[in-house]
């Protein structure tokens, strides 16, 4: 009778947390302990695999079980004094794994998930993401050093971002390898400089982001302190660790604990990694909610899809209708001012109604043509439509978006939208970018509405 009450709240929290994951705002957070070969019986992480590696190149007299991936690195380095060498080593070994993936992340990749942070520079996650049907996952990393590192569209459960942490073995002067390159890993990252992606940082700072860890191992302090600088802690929803043996037999594990609570809750469980990962995949296939196109949840959550309206110059009018067909097939309709708009009526008059009470959000697409004009119809446009930014609410400490500027071609921006984020659309997934932007907007916004209505 125990067992199966047992089996039964095990359930309900597994239910629970799909339902998280359904709603979009569930971070998935994978530690290096579940970063394993797929043929590997024992399942022994990478990193420790590296690490012996690593020793036995260097003839290391002692127990290399007994040493961390970023010791064995820094002493490698330290007897070789060759940091190209050390590089070549870490990449040559991942380089094995370099198209694999488990079971385990399999499991995972078939639940919508927008990102998955990565402790570990393998691509395990990506790989099993893109296996998945329907999903075109997105490869992210930090660097510390001055490099130029992936640009990223909008996350979405058909397009996730695996976003590694520690750099990506592709890319060997991200690698955080050394305890050098660790605590100058750390300046970088509270000194802001380079800033983690804002596709990213969002998401992590959102007070209504809950956090799944898996083996991510906490018993370390500087991934407790990263946590910390990146606003993880705090949020509404309490977070769930799954960590292995290591971590509970490890003799700090009860301060670990104690630190997580209170504003900092998160819920430290032991589990199998496989088991665990296939019943979640299981109750997800059993809940019925399919992953869906962001625009078709959108529309069934809020009744309506988005109204856009395009503010360009006449030249581009072919670009025009080529990014209104894209727009159209991700759920966002567009106000067509040939269409919508009646033969005789007066455009400045029209112009003031369709922008401040008929569409939900003004695009500004700025071309080589558009700079180049001395005057143009659109001037006034971009006024009326900042006037309306200027009254668009607050969510969650954000500013609601209203005006969107995009960039078509090798051209600067309107003195007037310089305070706005541009998105490049001719760039790869610059449309997709665009669209994403707004339905993830729409989303608050009717999240914003939901709540009003509750508090009345």
């Amino acid at each position: 009778m125990e067992t199966s009450r047992q089996n039964e709240r095990e359930w309900r929290e597994l239910r629970g947390l799909v339902e998280r994951i359904n709603r979009g705002d569930c971070v998935l957070v994978l530690g290096p302990s579940v970063a394993v070969r797929p043929d590997d019986p024992e399942r022994r992480p990478l990193d420790t695999l590296l690490a012996e590696e690593l020793l036995e190149g260097i003839n290391f007299p002692g127990d290399p079980t007994a040493m961390s991936l970023h010791s064995a690195a820094d002493l490698h380095y330290r007897m070789r004094q060759d940091r190209g060498e050390l590089n070549v080593a870490v990449q040559d070994f991942y380089d094995t794994v370099a198209g694999a993936t488990t079971d385990f992340h399999r499991d995972l990749a078939k639940l919508p998930f927008r990102l998955c942070i990565s402790a570990s520079p393998d691509s395990l996650m990506f790989n099993a993401f893109a296996e998945t049907e329907g999903k075109s996952p997105q490869k992210g990393y930090y660097s510390f050093r001055p490099i130029q590192t992936p640009r990223l569209a909008t996350p979405a459960p058909e397009r996730p971002i695996v976003y590694h942490l520690f750099g990506h073995h592709e890319e060997a002067k991200s690698l955080v390898l050394t305890e050098g390159d660790l605590i100058e890993f750390l300046v970088a990252i509270v000194r802001g400089a380079p800033a983690v992606p804002d596709q990213v940082r969002s998401i992590l700072a959102d007070p209504a982001a809950s956090f799944l860890f898996i083996g991510f191992g906490f018993q370390n302090w500087y991934l407790r302190v990263l946590l910390q600088v990146m606003n993880v802690y705090g949020h509404q929803s309490k977070a769930i660790a799954f960590e292995d043996s290591q971590f509970f037999n490890h003799p700090e594990r009860q301060q670990v604990v104690g630190f997580f609570s209170g504003d900092r809750l998160i819920e430290f469980r032991p589990l199998q990694w496989e088991t665990f990962a296939r019943q979640l995949s299981g109750a997800y296939e059993a809940s019925g909610r399919k992953k869906a196109p962001a625009a078709a949840a959108v529309e069934q959550s809020s009744g309506k899809r988005p109204l856009a309206f395009i503010s360009y110059a006449s030249e581009n009018r072919d670009r025009v209708e080529e990014l209104m067909g894209k727009l159209q097939a991700r759920g966002i309709d567009v106000w067509q001012d040939r269409q919508d708009l009646r033969a005789g009526q007066d455009w400045n008059r029209n112009l003031t109604r369709v922008i401040r009470n008929i569409v939900d959000y003004v695009i500004v697409l700025q071309t080589g043509e558009m700079l180049s004009r001395t005057e143009g119809v659109f001037h006034d446009e971009i006024s009326q439509a900042l006037q309306r930014q200027s009254r668009m609410a607050e969510y969650q400490g954000d500013k609601l978006r209203f005006v969107i500027p995009v960039r078509c071609g090798a051209c600067g921006m309107l003195s007037d939208l310089g305070h706005l984020h541009v998105i490049d659309i001719d760039a790869p997934g610059g449309e997709d970018a665009l669209a994403d932007s707004i339905l993830e907007d729409w989303r608050r916004r009717t999240l914003l509405t939901a709540g009003s209505k509750a508090v009345a």
